[in-house]
């Protein structure tokens, strides 16, 4: 956040974890008070989590008039906000089930109306939905005719991205509530190169253990649980993220604490292990026992998914994350952990910087016909910028417990 106290950052960090852990929130009445306040939880997509706890620990009153009518304020419109999106994720479920494409729901709505206490708490601004690899056409052809075209590629050249890049397609049409209906056929999703753990994931054990659920009052399929927590692990720990805000924070904290997960550590674990994801999950639920305390996840659940050793990059990643260095490019270091040897590592290095053309491309919403030089430069342009961000970053105190 340009121009933000870094320790105040931290510390209102700190009070809305105190808050949503029912705990004593210490100088509540000052921190309610700061003009840092509201621009801190709007970048971090936590405005209706901090109102909602606010609201629940009876402490409000607290809260200056004019903070408690914005926060008031940005969850009504954030009702609203889900409303519409949930009218216009309707329609796209009867249009992919009238074309007889099976679909999964992941993130944004499914999350707020399912593990979430009020689906006011999670923003919502794209519909993200799971298919098969094969159903694509059909799902293209379902949604063309209502006016969603794709954006960043077409059908066809997307269908030729090597796995481990990028597996979606975003869509849009004018005047939709969602700003992309984004179309997946994998979960891991990603420009940098996943080539590290891509192998090990079965797509049809995903389907296969999906779970019916409902989502905007229409029956539909969900990740399970467990491939849930595993998922937001993951998700929360791609370079285009490391975790950098706190909503991805505040996803895994209530799925893991949803009294509809009924979490089985021990399958998770085991499931963890058969998608390759064990230090990605260990990784995740770290972080989020330093912010949610060890009642949220015990040391005990931990071992569960304690690796024999963790690498020095993973290391390197968790103590900058644990010192409250929430870096956006910073899970590269987990990404090269997870490419085994020198080689690897250098395979892995030299496929970030120069990734097959058309990734780069639709990565960028360049044409395909775009010259490589443009494309090449502007990408290592990108990394040293990245680079340079991640040295120069000061380095927070955690909101550690």
């Amino acid at each position: 956040m340009r121009g933000m106290d870094s320790s105040m950052e931290i510390t209102i960090e700190r009070v809305l974890f105190s808050l949503m852990n029912r705990e004593p929130a210490p100088n509540l009445r000052e921190i309610l008070a700061v003009p840092e306040l509201l621009p801190c939880l709007d970048k971090n997509g936590v405005a209706g989590v901090f109102f909602q706890a606010l609201q629940k620990s009876g402490r409000e009153d607290l809260a200056p008039r004019d903070v408690y009518d914005a926060l008031q304020e940005r969850f009504r419109l954030q009702i609203a906000r889900n409303m519409a999106g949930a009218a216009a994720a309707t329609e796209v479920f009867h249009l992919l089930r009238r074309a007889d494409v099976p679909f999964l729901v992941l993130k944004g709505l499914a999350l707020a109306e399912n593990v979430y206490p009020h689906f006011a708490m999670r923003t919502t601004s794209d519909l993200d939905i799971l298919i098969r690899r094969e159903d694509l056409l059909r799902a293209d052809d379902a949604l063309v005719p209502a006016g969603y075209h794709a954006q960043d590629s077409t059908p066809r050249r997307a269908l030729l991205n090597p796995p481990g890049y990028l597996a979606s397609l975003e869509y849009h049409r004018p005047g939709s509530v969602f700003s992309y209906l984004h179309l997946h056929w994998h979960l891991v999703n990603t420009s940098t190169p996943a080539v590290g753990f891509i192998k090990h994931i079965d797509m049809e054990r995903i389907w296969n253990q999906s779970r019916a659920g409902k989502v905007a009052g229409v029956e539909v399929l969900l990740l399970r649980p467990e491939h849930l927590v595993i998922y937001l692990c993951e998700h929360g720990l791609r370079v285009g993220h490391s975790f950098d805000r706190l909503n991805l924070i505040c996803d895994l904290y209530y799925a893991i604490k949803s009294p509809g997960s009924r979490l089985d550590w021990d399958l998770m674990a085991s499931e963890a292990n058969e998608l390759g994801l064990r230090n990605f999950v260990y990784l995740g639920l770290k972080i989020v026992q330093a912010y949610g305390g060890k009642t949220l996840v015990g040391d005990e659940t931990m071992e569960k998914f304690a690796p024999p050793a963790l690498s020095v990059w993973e290391r390197l990643f968790q103590r900058m994350q644990l010192k409250g260095r929430r870096l956006r490019g910073s899970s590269y270091l987990v990404y090269l952990a997870a490419s085994k040897g020198a080689f690897s590592k250098g395979r892995l290095i030299f496929r970030t910087l120069f990734p097959p053309r058309p990734i780069l491309a639709q990565r960028s919403w360049q044409r395909a016909e775009t010259h490589p030089a443009v494309l090449y430069m502007r990408r290592i342009g990108e990394t040293m910028a990245a680079l340079t961000r991640l040295a120069r970053r000061p380095t927070r105190q955690a909101a550690r417990r």
